[in-house]
């Protein structure tokens, strides 16, 4: 039998017809437990759920009370609860709009093991003492012009090294300070190396997995780590300031 070019196309508009009659509204709440290109596996109280992109679906990051951000599809990693609408079919969602908070975003990527660049907005938020409560800490002084670290404060790090694990999903913040006397790029090198010294005995303790510490950071001259009484004199102003920290949304034990 065949079908004339009219009879083809009415057949089309009625698939058409009928498969959008099939899809309908959906908004919903979801954790993300994998994404391959455009598609996202998911689940959500009812089961599990595959969500799709198109270009034209928008992204947003929320943070505080009115706070909107728009991020990339990058930002959508396994672990992150999303908030997500468009047309459901099945289990399908061809997404809309997918809204996360920034709060989850960072506690996806402390759990998960992010990309580099996640991982330097995660130190950026520690060190800016955002959505992170500090678990315990230790702070190594050095002498004028050094990198060295004493034998006093390598006990003291590899006690803080044996202590880490105990606080579940925790990550260690490594900040370098230098004085301000002399030249300030000068400064900033040597308390990036003086970080640097102290991450290597962190690591070389056996005690910590190495991605649970964040790339140490050179402050300089700056003053005071968030939440730290500044110094009162260059002897206090030449040091590393060690942190073990979790997320605010982690239930304490």
């Amino acid at each position: 039998m065949r079908i004339s070019n009219r009879g083809l196309a009415a057949i089309t508009a009625a698939l058409i017809v009928s498969t959008s009659a099939l899809a309908e509204p959906v908004k919903t709440e979801a954790v993300i437990t994998s994404v391959s290109g455009n598609r996202i596996v998911a689940r959500t109280v009812n089961g599990p759920l595959t969500i799709v992109m198109s270009p034209g679906t928008k992204i947003t990051q929320t943070s505080g009370i009115a706070k909107k951000t728009a991020r990339p599809a990058t930002s959508l990693i396994p672990g992150l609860i999303v908030t997500v609408e468009g047309d459901l079919q099945g289990q399908t969602v061809t997404a809309e709009d997918i809204r996360f908070k920034e709060r989850d975003w960072r506690t996806a990527v402390a759990t998960k093991a992010g990309t580099v660049e996640q991982f330097s907005e995660l130190r950026n938020a520690i060190i800016d003492g955002n959505e992170y409560v500090i678990r315990d800490e230790a702070t190594v002084y050095f002498a004028s012009g050094s990198a060295v670290v004493g034998a006093t404060y390598k006990q003291k790090l590899q006690a803080l090294a044996h202590k880490a694990p105990s606080f579940g999903n925790y990550r260690i913040s490594i900040l370098g300070f230098a004085d301000p006397r002399g030249n300030a790029a000068a400064n900033e090198r040597l308390s990036q190396k003086r970080a640097a010294a102290v991450s290597n005995i962190l690591r070389q303790t056996g005690s910590i997995q190495p991605g649970r510490v964040l790339s140490p950071s050179a402050m300089g001259e700056g003053t005071a780590a968030p939440g730290e009484t500044a110094p009162t004199s260059n002897e206090e102003a030449r040091r590393v300031v060690v942190r073990i920290v979790t997320p605010k949304a982690q239930l304490t034990r």
